[in-house]
């Protein structure tokens, strides 16, 4: 599921049915009917069910009008998807319920909707830092201050900040290691990222959203072969929105082959300011170990192979085909080609028939690497 909805989900309050007073804030209804519906929306939450949740809190506050926090969590759902009309549609039963017997929970949430009465946007940052001062060992007040923050308040150095507390203070709650791991993607910290997301799904390998975060990842990292593998394993364990998210990495992957593709064929209609085009201007181009044109491995820009392989081709061989060329999707962003060299070289005369193979790497549509694999033998003996 998109990082939004799911974090949506853990800032709507703990996944865990528990009771343990440092994991869950506290709440003062007194209906037992109500606070079990109460938990049922947010393990609704957990399952990235949102209408339950919904459905949840409201038989909730249906059962007992005066549930402050069942108000809350209604009221924080539509803030965090911009709905803000109907957010103040919660937000003014629960100002009208007399404080009185509230805890300090409540009280400083009460503070933070008498500011979104004000104003629909206000940052409820400083709500949740009292929040987290009020109760420093509570695991749910460091899990809605992180989502606070980088939802609501969009401070990710705010949220890595709770939600680090929040994973020490609860090592085996998986989705505060997704969280993270979303959190170190917007900071850029890719690899503490993937190491977050590798925590949840060692905590909750039953999960389909622990697949679909890493698959989200991976996506980032334009890793699209590897993001299809976790998008359909998220889809065959039921999650039906990651078959389309799947599709998407698929199409991205096509992309990547046609950029190789029209490579190809710009090569082949002799046509160099087209093959430049589409490198990176810092591409890393390497040939085959002892091939002609290895000796001055690895060429970085596109200049370099331009007068480094292409222009030493052109003035060195009669002629140089390439030749049944089959691409091949990889992980790692990566696009294999398989395909036979066909040359006559000028000065000896000698022709060469060498199956090969190139491996290239691709960022947002540009060539970032190329190594070339191929028969170094005929290569030497054509030279000669």
């Amino acid at each position: 599921m998109r990082n939004l909805i799911f974090s949506l989900a853990l800032l709507l309050g703990n996944l865990t049915f528990l009771s343990a007073q440092d994991i869950y804030l506290p709440v003062s209804s007194k209906s037992e009917t109500a606070k079990t519906e109460y938990f049922k929306a947010l393990q609704a939450a957990e399952s990235i069910n949102i209408p339950a949740f919904f459905d949840g809190m409201k038989a909730a506050v249906k059962t007992d009008p005066n549930f402050f926090m069942a108000y809350v969590n209604l009221a924080f759902a539509e803030t965090a998807f911009g709905q803000y009309e109907k957010a103040a549609a919660y937000i003014k039963p629960a100002l009208a319920i007399d404080p009185a017997g509230f805890n300090e929970n409540e009280r400083i949430h009460r503070k933070a909707l008498q500011a979104w009465d004000k104003d629909p946007k206000a940052d409820p940052a400083e709500y949740m830092e009292a929040l987290t001062a009020a109760y420093p060992n509570t695991a749910e007040a460091f899990d809605l201050a992180g989502r606070s923050a980088k939802w609501l308040s969009k401070d990710p150095q705010a949220a890595l900040k709770h939600l680090l507390r929040l994973v020490e203070l609860r090592p085996d709650f998986g989705g505060g290691y997704n969280s993270l791991g979303y959190t170190y993607m917007e900071l850029g910290e890719m690899d503490k990222a993937k190491a977050a997301f590798e925590k949840y799904i060692a905590l909750a390998p039953a999960e389909p959203n622990a697949y679909d975060s890493m698959a989200d990842y991976f996506m980032a990292k334009k890793e699209y072969a590897k993001s299809v593998e976790y998008y359909d394993k998220a889809a065959a364990m039921g999650m039906g929105s990651a078959m389309e998210r799947a599709d998407q990495a698929r199409a991205a992957m096509k992309g990547n082959v046609a950029v190789v593709d029209g490579l190809y064929q710009a090569f082949a209609k002799g046509d160099v300011p087209a093959v430049l085009a589409v490198m990176d201007a810092n591409i890393v181009w390497n040939e085959a170990e002892n091939f002609p044109y290895a000796d001055k491995n690895p060429y970085i820009g596109p200049e370099a192979v331009l007068n480094g392989v292409f222009a030493r081709i052109g003035a060195e061989w009669e002629y140089f085909n390439l030749t049944d060329i089959q691409l091949h999707d990889m992980s790692g962003n990566m696009v294999l080609a398989t395909l036979r060299y066909q040359a006559k070289h000028k000065t000896t005369g000698k022709v060469i028939d060498s199956q090969t193979a190139h491996l290239w790497t691709l960022r947002e549509g540009k060539i970032t690497a190329f190594q070339q694999f191929t028969d170094t033998k005929q290569a030497a003996e054509a030279v000669k």
